[in-house]
């Protein structure tokens, strides 16, 4: 992705980056840190204590491997993913009962990324699930870059009979680099699912990002 972080922030939309690129290959620690930032999301679904349960019995899986990304992606929801997006890494994660999902795509010239994520459960209105997914995310790394969000503008969709809203916005990093970034919580195959993309305005083609949205299935 870029020198930075890919990432983004929220309380009036100021974005947190995510995921650092990994230089010559992907370390150890930073699968560790992955498989970490999913089981934050797992306090959504433990009541007192059960965490330690819950990390007893993980059986996760951390890949690289671009045809297991897709396979996780599928998992996730059917969706068309322009062809300037390549998978990076995926995971899949069994915990009591529930399957945490992600699949990560990076820009072929690594000027942005786009995640795919869910936690296999149900978007019920009781938990602020945008708020709660990019939380999580912004828990892989401490080193994250911020981007001064100036344009935002929420488009509506509908996915699987249900009408979703995602935030378009635009904004610059610390050296003023433009991007653009969209996110939202979409209903997928296993439950609520989180789409979270960040891409330098000169890559950004409004058509694609909004027909592949279109295509969630």
């Amino acid at each position: 992705m870029s020198d930075d972080n890919f990432y983004a922030d929220d309380d009036q939309f100021k974005p947190e980056e995510y995921s650092a690129r990994p230089k010559q290959g992907m370390s150890s620690g930073v699968k560790i840190l992955l498989i970490l930032l999913a089981l934050g999301g797992i306090g959504m679904l433990l009541c007192c204590g059960g965490i330690f349960y819950a990390v007893r019995n993980v059986k996760a899986k951390v890949t690289e491997n671009k045809q297991e990304i897709t396979e996780i992606q599928n998992e996730i929801a059917t969706i068309n993913i322009p062809e300037y997006f390549v998978p990076q890494m995926g995971m899949s994660a069994d915990v009591i009962g529930k399957k945490i999902l992600m699949a990560i795509y990076e820009e072929k010239e690594k000027d942005g990324g786009l995640v795919l994520m869910s936690f296999g459960l149900p978007n019920d209105g009781m938990v602020d699930m945008n708020k709660e997914f990019r939380q999580n995310l912004k828990q892989q790394n401490q080193n994250q870059r911020e981007l001064k969000i100036d344009k935002t503008e929420q488009k509506e969709f509908e996915i699987n009979g249900e009408k979703v809203e995602f935030t378009f916005a635009e904004g610059t990093d610390k050296n003023d680099k433009r991007f653009h970034q969209v996110m939202g919580v979409f209903p997928g195959k296993t439950g609520a699912t989180f789409l979270f993309l960040q891409i330098a305005s000169d890559k950004y083609n409004a058509e694609d990002i909004e027909n592949m949205i279109k295509s969630i299935k």
